[in-house]
């Protein structure tokens, strides 16, 4: 293998695959990576009120889990494979190094940012759990 071969190797994404109905990641975790999904489906849950509340579904090409790789903040919702699927991995790290590199005005605004999908995030699953219990009740 000559060097090409191997610097082309060195920042070839990891793949993880997972099993339909397979858990991967849980709300309250700690974040240590992202994921783009590849092939497949993953939804997005949270637990309000002892209910799950679907925030999304996540198709090909489509990233979750990106809000832990910018802040230290757990999990805000659980990632489950609705079907086969096949995610690339992006590193706390690699991510780590992008803002080191990054202008501090531009991390600033990245962090504004991420508090306010935080935010926006809690708001829409409470927003949808209040519609489904107003639906169970008539």
């Amino acid at each position: 293998m000559n060097s090409l071969d191997d610097s082309r190797k060195a920042f070839a994404p990891e793949r993880r695959a997972f099993s339909a109905n397979t858990t991967i990641f849980k709300e309250g975790d700690q974040a240590d990576c992202a994921y783009i999904v590849e092939a497949g489906e993953v939804q997005i849950v949270k637990m309000i009120s002892g209910r799950r509340v679907l925030l999304a579904d996540v198709h090909a090409w489509g990233m979750f889990g990106e809000l832990g790789l910018i802040d230290a903040s757990p999990r805000m919702a659980t990632a489950i494979a609705r079907e086969d699927t096949v995610c690339m991995v992006v590193s706390k790290s690699s991510v780590a190094q992008m803002m080191d590199g990054a202008p501090q005005g531009l991390n600033t605004l990245i962090h504004s940012l991420v508090q306010i999908v935080r935010t926006a995030g809690q708001d829409l699953a409470e927003a949808r759990y209040q519609l489904l219990e107003r639906e169970k009740q008539g």
